[in-house]
């Protein structure tokens, strides 16, 4: 067995005091023979527990500026887009221009809506910027309740073959008029639509609504309606339908015939002109009623319900 020198390594006899190397005095006790001595195990700092880091705060204007961005991006597509975009009246022209062809430009100062502000009173405001205000009389409102009156006279709604709306003091609360002129195929053409909402259903429409209502839900009136679609079409219209459509009753007709022309009904806000085709819809539900004229094209009934479609929107 032999010591090693705790200084230089150096092996010694297991009785030797002093090493015989370096001369360094030699412990007492034995270490067994080939192991060397081992380097004291050099302990690790303790690694203490790192401060958590300071949170940073937001500033509050960051989060204000960043709502109001959010605010400004829902003004966009809430507010300013359906403006700008074309909708409702506004694409009255260009509806037509892809339904019918031709060239059509919206008369800006015969489309407007009225709100009723009171005392047989609406505030009119114009696509052309103009706001006037109009009495009901001047509108001719009770012209129209005539006109859908007599439209609907072909219906079997009761002992008389005329039926006229219940006269009650109730205005409507909206109306939205438009008029579009267009060329096609070398004719002058015209569309014309109003649209009249009522609040409530104690209105001058809602009788007739009941009636027409009751007609186009009872099967036993199928047969009736079926006859006077077909006498439409024998005697030259090109289309005539007895429907419903987005909850509204309606009537439409359109014809090339010269003689169904020469009987039709047209308002005086149509320029005078040679008619060679023309469709006319009305179309009432309980609180809401259309009416459109279309001259010199004869729109078909998926053509029609586009246009009426428009209206409803902005009723």
């Amino acid at each position: 067995m032999v010591k090693y020198c705790p200084k230089c390594g150096y092996p010694n006899a297991d009785d030797a005091k002093f090493c015989l190397k370096c001369g360094s005095p030699l412990p007492s006790s034995s270490i067994l023979q080939g192991s060397s001595p081992q380097p004291s195990p050099q302990l690790s700092p303790v690694q203490q527990p790192s401060a958590p880091l300071p949170k940073k705060k937001i500033p509050m204007k960051a989060i204000i500026g960043a709502v109001m961005a959010v605010i400004v991006v829902l003004v966009v597509f809430l507010v300013v887009l359906p403006l700008i975009s074309p909708h409702g009246i506004n694409a009255l022209a260009s509806t037509a221009s892809s339904e019918f062809g031709g060239s059509w430009k919206l008369s800006k100062c015969k489309s407007a809506t009225g709100i009723y502000i009171g005392n047989k009173t609406y505030e009119v405001k114009y696509l052309n910027g103009t706001t006037i205000k109009e009495t009901s009389s001047k509108l001719g409102l009770s012209g129209l309740q005539f006109y859908i009156g007599l439209f609907l006279s072909i219906l079997p709604m009761g002992s008389s073959n005329y039926y006229m709306p219940t006269v009650h003091l109730i205005y409507p609360v909206k109306i939205v008029t438009a008029m579009a002129n267009g060329t096609v195929n070398g004719h002058k053409a015209f569309i014309l639509v109003v649209g009249i909402h009522y609040n409530t259903t104690s209105n001058p429409i809602y009788g007739i609504y009941t009636k027409f209502n009751k007609i186009l839900t009872n099967s036993s009136y199928s047969s009736t309606i079926s006859h006077l679609e077909a006498k439409a079409k024998t005697e030259g219209a090109k289309c005539f339908v007895i429907s419903s459509f987005n909850g509204m009753d309606y009537i439409f007709m359109s014809t090339c015939n010269h003689t169904q022309l020469s009987q039709s009904l047209m308002p005086n806000v149509i320029p005078k002109c040679c008619i060679v085709s023309a469709g006319t819809f009305v179309g009432i539900s309980n609180t809401d009623e259309i009416l459109v004229w279309v001259i010199n094209v004869a729109p078909t009934n998926s053509q029609i319900q586009g246009i009426v479609s428009q209206i409803q929107s902005c009723l």
